[in-house]
């Protein structure tokens, strides 16, 4: 991606940032409350992803090899990228909390500037700095581009953004989690979602026979109606999901993926998923998700899959479909296509 810009501004500029040659530490807003609360979801390219407890926004973090820790993220679920950080457990850094100052940013060669802000108690043993971002390009460069140097022309930082591209994707996946949690609480949003899943079931077991011979043996099935691309800068594909049983409601799901990918010209897809047998229904629950084209006692239908499964000689007792709006077999993978409750 070449560069667009010279000098882009992220934040308006305050005073000279007292750090001692550290000014360049930085992570957002209200970090120190957040890192006290978010949970580990996920590893990806070395890069950890978090979930906050309370504002289910999302972030990505790495302790680098020099020690420092980074942190990239978003402030609250359905924001973009907002914040960016570094911070070390080198005691004899001389950090200044609260304290704001100018801070340059070079992304292989593309500068962006903003203000940083000194913070104490990010984490037990921590300390260092965070800066906000407002800047689209911003986000895309740390995605697409290769080494972070902080202060380049002074006491310059570098920072490897190897495998930040999946990170980030990852990252937004676990964002619009938090986006369709929110959506939950709407009983407008909720009823569309339940309408939609119940039409898509209907649609799938219409158009294909051997779907409607396995939901006749289901004790309870999953119906993803529209899985779709998530993310801005970066993506995978996500959607929302009904769990019905003996014709009741019992939750709603949240699926996504980073390595689905939707063929040329398409828009979205669907897939349900049948449990076979009480044993299926109640492993399921236990394991509190599911990870399809990796669990062994899943089997999917796609296209171009013609033998049926022997349940009575193998241990697959969950089965999947994939199909699109008319309830034809569609030639998606669900591999490493992950399901979670929507907690409400």
């Amino acid at each position: 991606m070449g560069n667009k810009t010279g000098n882009q501004n992220i934040m308006n500029k305050t005073r000279t940032f007292g750090l001692c040659g550290l000014a360049t530490f930085f992570i957002g807003a209200s970090s120190a409350a957040f890192a006290e609360t978010d949970v580990l979801l996920d590893t990806v390219e070395g890069w950890e992803i978090y979930q906050g407890t309370e504002s289910l926004g999302c972030v990505m973090e790495r302790t680098m090899d020099d020690g420092y820790l980074v942190r990239l993220g978003k402030e609250k679920a359905g924001a973009p990228f907002g914040y960016i950080g570094v911070y070390t457990q080198n005691p004899d850094v001389n950090i200044y909390g609260g304290v704001t100052g100018d801070v340059v940013l070079d992304i292989d060669g593309q500068r962006f500037t903003g203000t940083a802000v000194g913070d104490l108690d990010f984490r037990e043993g921590y300390r260092g700095g965070y800066m906000k971002a407002n800047n689209p390009q911003f986000g895309e460069a740390l995605a697409r581009k290769y080494v972070l140097t902080l202060n380049p022309d002074e006491n310059p930082i570098k920072i490897s953004l190897d495998g930040t591209l999946k990170a980030m994707a990852a990252t937004e996946l676990c964002d619009s989690y938090g986006v369709a949690v929110e959506d939950m609480g709407d009983a407008a949003t909720l009823s569309t979602l339940e309408a939609n899943a119940l039409a898509s079931w209907n649609s799938l077991l219409e158009g294909n026979r051997r779907a409607a011979r396995y939901a006749d043996e289901a004790v309870a099935v999953m119906v993803f109606p529209e899985i779709k691309k998530a993310g801005l800068v970066v993506g995978g594909e996500a959607g929302n999901g009904v769990l019905f049983k003996d014709g009741q409601v019992l939750g709603h799901y949240r699926t996504s993926s980073l390595s689905v990918g939707a063929q040329a010209g398409a828009q979205s897809y669907g897939y349900a998923v049948m449990f076979l047998d009480e044993q299926a229904y109640k492993r399921f629950f236990s394991r509190k998700r599911l990870e399809l084209g990796v669990d062994a006692s899943v089997a999917v239908f796609r296209a171009g899959i013609t033998a049926e499964v022997d349940t009575t000689k193998t241990k697959v007792d969950t089965v999947a479909f994939v199909y699109d709006e008319e309830g034809l077999m569609a030639n998606w993978t669900l591999e490493a296509s992950r399901i979670r409750e929507l907690e409400q």
